[in-house]
């Protein structure tokens, strides 16, 4: 979506900043709603949320493709958010459920692992080359018919599965102050990155989020059936899981966001040189979460999450040095290979312990929280510091110091955040395998 940006723009007779608003509706729809989306997978079905979801998701691809003018973009665009916020954690949660601990649900995560990286290649590759050949509204289109696929096959492959007693009536008021508070401090990153931390559309959304999410903590204490309960947050290796993705997302946003405007501003390369230059970090993540699964799900997770965090800290400081010009095989190819291998790696980590030790009732919640991790930190906050210290310390985008600087600050916010992770991490990992509790109820 960011590649065909530009050419959306022109087609549509859009400014810069409106256009932007394309990308803005879909993460705060998505990343304000994952937990709802999790927790009414719960509640109603998994499979139903999935099926739904997707099915929302590619009318709002169709709508995309076909919009007019802008406003309807940026309402379609809203629409696969929502979506995706419904298919995603439900996706994950019905792994959990379906597959017991053990090998067979080891296998199951790392598809669905390899099956995130070959998204981050394919739409990394074929964004800038389906726009050059089709045109910017077939990024959209093309993106319909595997939703449409998904949304019939589900049903017809996949059994229910749902909390054994779902409440007798909802919790709207908590759904509401969750969403809205949530999609409130999105909007606020997004304005970071846009107008600055002082700014009156920075600082205000951003406020006004952190008190709904206040009121909603208080709503959750009093509700006779919450929406979330809230102990479930007292789940150590979900702690862990949520805070390792959220560091892992942060060095992996440094990389997507950070180093594509180095290699394209800094060093001159052209779109598909750019795409061509980051494809090794794509392949090395693609084999680690096919063939390093196993492996890695019957190591420590405290010791494996100190060796793969220490590593991207190093990556990291590495690509710091941003020389200008470089030499790719020394400063650009090798920190990007120590990446591929250990951004996946923690994620493969933090997947299995985020249903590891929820209760079958809870899993869509508990895989809401760990995706609203993942995407807070790596799709808000991450873009909203590095533009903002890029902003800060260079007037010229070409200038390889702003990229220096910028990468420092994604040390600062990996560093201590993965630390912290490693900290409630176990320090071994239940390798016994056990049957799915009858709590899940499926059909």
């Amino acid at each position: 979506m960011a590649i065909a940006l530009p050419n959306l723009q022109e087609g549509l007779g859009a400014t810069t900043i409106d256009a932007q608003w394309a990308l803005t509706a879909y993460g705060v729809t998505f990343g304000g709603v994952l937990l709802l989306g999790g927790r009414l997978g719960d509640l109603y079905g998994r499979r139903r949320l999935l099926v739904c979801g997707m099915a929302v998701f590619a009318a709002g691809s169709l709508l995309a493709g076909l919009a007019p003018a802008l406003p309807v973009l940026i309402a379609a665009r809203a629409l696969q958010g929502l979506g995706a916020a419904a298919a995603v954690p439900t996706a994950l949660a019905l792994i959990g459920s379906l597959y017991s601990p053990g090998p067979a649900r080891t296998r199951a995560l790392s598809l669905l692992t390899a099956m995130s990286a070959v998204g981050i290649i394919s739409g990394l590759l074929l964004g800038g080359t389906i726009t050059d050949l089709l045109g910017w509204r077939w990024v959209f289109l093309l993106m319909t018919a595997p939703a449409v696929v998904a949304a019939v096959a589900a049903p017809r492959t996949l059994p229910e599965a749902r909390a054994d007693e779902p409440p007798a009536r909802s919790d709207v008021g908590g759904a509401v102050l969750v969403s809205a508070g949530l999609m409130a401090v999105l909007f606020g990153f997004t304005g970071m990155e846009h107008d600055g931390i002082a700014a009156v559309r920075t600082v205000a959304p951003l406020t006004v989020g952190v008190l709904l999410l206040v009121a909603f903590v208080m709503w959750e204490r009093r509700a006779p059936q919450p929406l979330m309960r809230l102990g479930i947050l007292r789940v150590r290796s979900l702690r862990a899981a949520s805070l390792a993705v959220g560091a892992n997302a942060l060095a992996f946003t440094s990389i997507v966001y950070l180093e594509t405007l180095y290699l394209r501003n800094a060093l001159g390369y052209g779109a598909l040189e750019a795409g061509l230059a980051l494809l090794p970090l794509n392949v090395a993540a693609l084999l680690i979460s096919v063939t390093a699964a196993r492996p890695l799900s019957r190591r420590s997770p405290r010791a494996a999450l100190s060796v793969f965090f220490a590593l991207i800290v190093a990556a990291l400081l590495w690509l710091a040095r941003a020389p200008s010009p470089a030499a790719y095989l020394s400063d650009i190819l090798a920190p990007l290979i120590v990446l591929g291998v250990a951004v996946p790696s923690i994620y493969i980590i933090a997947i299995h312990e985020a249903v590891a030790d929820i209760d079958p009732d809870e899993r869509g919640l508990a895989s809401g929280v760990f995706e609203t991790s993942n995407h807070v930190f790596g799709g808000a906050i991450g873009i909203a510091v590095y533009a903002t210290v890029l902003a800060m310390t260079t007037d010229n985008a070409h200038d390889a110091g702003g990229y220096r600087a910028a990468f420092l600050a994604a040390i600062l916010l990996v560093a201590p955040l993965g630390l912290v992770a490693v900290l409630q991490a176990r320090r071994k990992r239940a390798v016994t395998a056990r049957p799915v509790p009858s709590g899940d109820r499926r059909r």
